[in-house]
């Protein structure tokens, strides 16, 4: 018969001997999968039987005393809780430790460098095998893992002393751009978000930067130009509806390729006041792949950022690391939705203002 436990309590290795009927130190070699152990397997069937109905949990304290090795990975982020992005590469990583049998520690920083640090020190105070640091936007760093007396990976955050996890937006800029071009939008794209005229710096992130070069890099690849850029000094929705909002009186635009998913969310409301129907009048692509994107009518074509599957190579480049190498780059994929189709002949025939 089982015994009785309150909630916290622990059941001992001696519980599941008595209930196997077999020594403690067999139990023990058991559970603690001794490799040398000469324990037969109906033996170390019935231990385990009996660990399994009595609801045995290792003490993960002795065996981090034991072992050196707690199980357990820091996800340090300065943003954990708003965005896709965060939680995404979150989901990503705590699926991914679970899978491996690892507790994940999560500490949100605020982007404030104190909170940073002392979060650290916390995680390495409680033992954790290793710890993954994040940025909802990416940027430089070269401290974050520098002199850490354990493995650390970053995602979205370049230039560190560890490994580094970025999505590969070059490769994503130039997809985007190719999709439109195949769709047959050579001569009437716009651009929202950013203006290659200008030499105004408006604070885009590393990753961000990357995607407009490889927006460049395609459009110079196809042999086209854009009709008309907007600069967009945050990326968001509101700045997204003003400049689309002054493109699309310029009837030669039959697409607008947006800078991300907000700047989109804008232009759609920016069209739909206009009278202009997506896609039948004007295509709109952008990028990110935020929830909202399949959720609008019509749902928006983009290049999405595969934030799940970033955040669960971060645990495993921790749980096989190795030297710091350049940046690990993961695809981006094209979700066609049904916001591009070939341009419309009353604005692609159209002559520009």
């Amino acid at each position: 018969m089982a015994a009785s436990h309150g909630p916290g309590s622990r059941v001992t290795q001696a519980e599941v001997a008595r209930a196997a009927g077999v020594s403690v130190g067999a139990v023990s070699q058991v559970l603690n999968d001794n490799p040398t152990s000469r324990i037969s397997e109906e033996v170390r069937e019935r231990i385990l039987a009996a660990a399994s109905a009595l609801g045995y949990r290792p003490n993960m304290v002795a065996r981090t005393l034991r072992t050196s090795e707690s199980r357990t990975y820091g996800f340090v982020s300065d943003t954990v809780t708003i965005t896709r992005f965060a939680s995404g590469i979150l989901r990503g990583a705590l699926d991914a430790a679970h899978e491996s049998g690892y507790l994940l520690l999560i500490a949100e920083t605020a982007g404030d460098a104190a909170r940073e640090t002392e979060a650290v020190q916390a995680l390495l105070d409680r033992g954790v095998d290793g710890i993954v640091f994040t940025a909802v936007k990416s940027r430089y760093s070269g401290t974050l893992g520098m002199g850490l007396s354990v493995p650390c990976v970053n995602v979205n955050i370049a230039d560190a002393d560890a490994p580094s996890i970025l999505p590969d937006e070059l490769a994503g800029g130039r997809l985007a751009v190719r999709a439109l071009a195949e769709a047959g939008h050579r001569h009437g794209i716009a651009l929202v978000g950013h203006d290659f005229r200008s030499d105004i710096d408006t604070g885009i992130a590393l990753t961000g930067r990357r995607r407009l070069d490889g927006i460049a890099a395609e459009m110079a690849s196809v042999g086209i130009d854009f009709l008309d850029q907007q600069a967009c000094g945050d990326w968001q929705t509101d700045e997204g509806y003003a400049a689309a909002h002054r493109m699309i009186s310029n009837r030669g635009v039959t697409a607008l390729l947006c800078l991300n998913d907000r700047l989109a969310f804008g232009a759609y409301q920016a069209l739909a006041e206009a009278g202009l129907r997506i896609p039948d009048d004007v295509s709109v692509m952008s990028f990110d792949d935020e929830e909202l994107a399949a959720s609008l009518r019509p749902g928006l074509t983009t290049v999405a950022i595969p934030h799940e599957t970033m955040g669960a190579l971060a645990i495993e480049m921790l749980r096989t690391p190795g030297p710091a190498e350049s940046d690990v780059l993961v695809p981006m994929s094209l979700h066609e939705r049904v916001s591009v189709t070939a341009p419309a002949p009353h604005r692609a025939g159209a002559t520009p203002h």
